[in-house]
């Protein structure tokens, strides 16, 4: 714990205020709020975002703390017992108080850095070695300029081994990271194309991530040659990899790992067998060796269990949703998983089922009073405790808690106490020992096994690449209509909502009135509002685009019938060129007369859409089309006594109409990951997977025929699946006969024969694949677009033809 004078004294920043406050945690997102009483709001000035605008709402949420940039906020207009420290820089700052806090602490640290399996190895190496020591981890994936230093501070004297990890976009960024870090043993995982962009080549980008082991007193180094270790570094560095070179050579022989010295081979049973867990697995083995835990290697490998990335939500039985944390067991993680159940605010309710944690280097009694604050915090209403420990310390949460020894005694008793989990939020919370599987499948509601997975982390990244790309005073409207491209409207909204976008954009009423239905509190555009649609439009606080005088006129009579007096928002479409809906320029007019007389209705936005912002050959017609929204844009400004918000952009003009963003942009297929062109592409990510499993697997002989009508027909003894994905759940007829594949264990397997209205059936002669085995339809771009080629479509189809009944399961990172 630091008071605000100490921290302003470390960094070299100023102090103000009336009250030197102790402060325990820092807060950098003002939505992830928790316990106002000790924590410090840091104020962080980005591209995409400036904290100093959330200060004067968390003041009125009870934080007192504040670490500002200089010359960014007005400290001194703040009446209430509220402190500052002032810095020039907030995050530079904060890095050189975890500069600080590292030096106060002589125990072993591990440094990770690398392109792939950073957290993997991380937490292999949490669970190999939390026995033997109580452990400081990054949270999750906190390995950034800010995530390194808010890791560090999670140190305490109660610790006695950190492990941390680091990573760099571009030159330059290592050298702070390894000056917080400091670590005493140094871990390099292979290294691959992740962030290539930022460097001017692959050998620049390791040269960089060595800067983090240069004072480490060892370091294991697994996938890089040694023409790439500098001779300072390599002569303390353990090589592993797959060639003779190395100090290990990496043999695998399927669930047996074998490692090769120059004297010796040693055997290890693991329980993982794909090329990336081997290496990851073998970096932790020599780790273990270095720290001389030779002898339990062999006990202890068998034991790891896959780590868990992320948070999945999924639909649960008595209108539940089910938020799956159940891997992860600590209080970072906890923190972290009550962060997002915040998020998911579509229920009122929100209940947590957590187990005991296990080696938190905490006293219990000091362990769960914290979790029972956290809960309190959090405004939990449900809770559910599995563990004897947790059970112990009943008495620390709200009285009619409920409190079971095991997970066999939850599953026993669960039909007389599911009744308390309907209507709600639901946080599974477990550590691997409590198997909580068996509690999610009793909550998960029950569908086929085709699932539609949204990345929720991937969503975010791509709505942030576009942020940048705008000025701070453009407005981004987000378009979630047709279930939000196929993702879930109410689901992605939230995240949106979550991440701050001005506006959102509805097809029709319904799906508004859904939004609001799901607590979403933005304001939404209603771009097809029907006649008959408009009482609810007004009742639940929509706001209508107006296309004609009959559709402005007809609304305004509705208006007039429901009572409403106030100036009710509108949004104005100009037809410059697509012809579909619209004002033409010789009805605005009429518009302004109808509009002058009703001061009721007030323009909220004048708006129009671009037929063809992604085509280069319609560049000129786009313009002409810019051209006409201005002229009659200031048509109207200049006869309406107020201001109103102007916006032509939709994915495809963002990036490359940036004269024509106004006042806002509206983005829709691009937050799905489809870019305009190649080199935006290489910026988003997909946000979408379509997977399912495989139901059955034949032997089919030469000769006989697969399908309806015997359209697959074998010219040779070959061997089927049957995936359970049809043409009602969005997989097309055009799809059949060979015209596209799925990929089955890595490999590209095409259909045979018509695709029926419920399954198909697939070619995997040259697969090794079991039934149940994993089928992934499309979880890449390419593999989006080709399936749209397939469907002689576009990846808009392809994404809102998945049908509903298909389950949608979302997941953060």
């Amino acid at each position: 714990m630091y008071s605000l004078k100490q921290i302003a004294e470390i960094t070299g920043s100023a102090f103000e205020g009336k009250i030197n406050h102790s402060v325990n945690f820092f807060l950098t997102d003002s939505r992830n709020l928790v316990n106002p009483d000790d924590v410090v709001f840091v104020a962080i000035k980005s591209g995409k975002n400036d904290g100093h605008k959330y200060i004067e709402e968390l003041i009125e949420q009870g934080v007192k703390s504040f670490w500002i940039q200089k010359n960014s906020f007005d400290a001194q207009k703040v009446n209430k017992d509220v402190s500052f420290v002032i810095s020039e820089d907030p995050l530079k700052a904060l890095q050189n108080l975890a500069i600080y806090h590292r030096k106060q602490f002589k125990i072993p640290v591990i440094g990770i850095t690398g392109s792939n399996g950073k957290t993997s190895v991380k937490e292999w190496l949490y669970q190999l070695l939390k026995a033997d020591y109580s452990i400081c981890r990054s949270p999750k994936s906190f390995n950034s300029q800010l995530g390194v230093p808010l890791s560090i501070l999670n140190l305490n004297e109660t610790h006695t081994l950190g492990i941390f990890e680091a990573g760099i976009s571009m030159p330059g960024e290592m050298d702070i990271l390894q000056e917080i870090i400091q670590p005493t043993i140094g871990i390099i995982t292979s290294i691959g194309s992740a962030h290539d962009e930022g460097f001017e080549s692959r050998e620049q980008k390791i040269r960089e991530k060595l800067k983090l082991v240069r004072d480490c007193k060892r370091v294991i180094v697994n996938g890089l040659t040694s023409e790439f270790i500098p001779e300072l570094i390599r002569a303390k560095t353990i090589l592993l990899s797959k060639y003779d070179e190395a100090d290990y050579k990496i043999i695998s022989e399927g669930e047996t790992l074998i490692l090769k010295s120059s004297n010796k081979e040693e055997t290890y049973k693991i329980p993982f067998n794909d090329e990336i867990s081997i290496l990851n697995i073998s970096t932790c083995i020599a780790l273990l060796k270095e720290l001389g835990k030779d002898a339990v290697i062999q006990e202890r490998l068998p034991l790891l269990q896959p780590v868990a990335l992320r948070l999945e939500i999924r639909n649960g039985i008595h209108n539940s949703l089910l938020i799956n944390d159940y891997y992860n067991s600590d209080l970072d993680s906890l923190k972290l998983a009550f962060n997002f159940l915040q998020q998911q605010n579509r229920r009122l309710h929100k209940a947590i089922i957590i187990s005991d944690i296990e080696q938190s280097g905490v006293p219990d009694n000091k362990l769960y009073k914290e979790i029972a604050s956290l809960v309190s915090h959090n405004k939990i209403d449900v809770v559910v405790g599995i563990g004897k420990k947790i059970s112990l310390y009943r008495t620390f949460f709200k009285a009619d808690s409920a409190f079971f020894e095991s997970t066999n005694d939850f599953v026993r008793q669960f039909n007389n106490i599911s009744y308390r989990f309907s209507n709600s939020t639901v946080l599974l919370k477990g550590a691997r020992s409590f198997g909580f599987e068996s509690i999610a499948n009793l909550l998960q509601l029950k569908s086929h096994d085709t699932v539609f997975e949204i990345n929720l982390n991937k969503l975010t990244d791509n709505v942030n690449y576009y942020r940048s790309i705008l000025k701070p005073e453009v407005k981004l409207m987000c378009m979630v209509k047709a279930m939000g491209y196929g993702g879930g409207g109410s689901e992605l909204a939230k995240t949106l909502q979550h991440i701050g976008v001005n506006y959102l954009a509805v097809a029709y009423a319904d799906e508004g009135v859904e939004l609001r239905q799901s607590q979403i509190s933005l304001p939404i555009m209603v771009m097809s509002p029907e006649t008959e649609a408009f009482e609810d439009i007004i009742n639940y606080r929509l706001e209508p685009e107006i296309y004609s005088v009959k559709s402005l006129t007809d609304f305004i009579r509705k208006l007039d019938q429901l009572g409403v007096s106030e100036a009710y928002p509108v949004h104005i479409k100009i037809d410059t060129g697509m012809h579909r809906l619209g004002f033409e320029k010789k009805d605005i007019v009429e518009l302004l007369k109808v509009l002058k007389a009703n001061p009721h209705v007030r323009v909220q936005s004048v708006f129009s859409h671009l037929a063809g912002s992604d085509n280069p050959s319609l560049d000129e017609f786009s313009k002409q089309q810019i051209t006409i929204f201005y002229e009659v844009a200031e048509m109207l400004n200049r006869e309406l006594d107020y201001k109103f918000i102007k916006h032509i952009c939709n994915s495809g003009a963002i990036s490359r109409f940036k004269n024509a963003h106004f006042d806002m942009v509206r983005l829709g297929i691009g937050m799905h990951g489809i870019g305009v062109n190649a080199e935006e592409q290489k910026k988003l990510q997909n946000v979408s997977i379509l997977k399912t499993k495989i139901s059955q697997i034949k032997n089919v002989n030469k000769g006989e025929t697969v399908g309806y009508n015997r359209m697959g027909k074998a010219d040779e003894n070959i061997k089927i699946a049957t995936i359970p994905i049809g043409y009602a759940d969005g997989f097309s007829r055009l799809l059949g006969n060979g015209n596209f594949g799925v990929f089955i264990n890595g490999k590209y397997c095409k259909t045979i024969g018509n695709i029926c209205m419920d399954m198909c059936m697939i070619d995997v002669t040259s697969v090794n694949c079991r039934e149940g085995d994993e089928v992934i339809i499309f979880e890449t771009t390419p593999q989006l677009q080709d399936m749209a080629s397939a469907m002689k479509t576009i990846t808009y189809e392809v994404l809102t033809s998945v049908s509903g009944r298909v389950k949608r399961v979302y997941v953060q990172e």
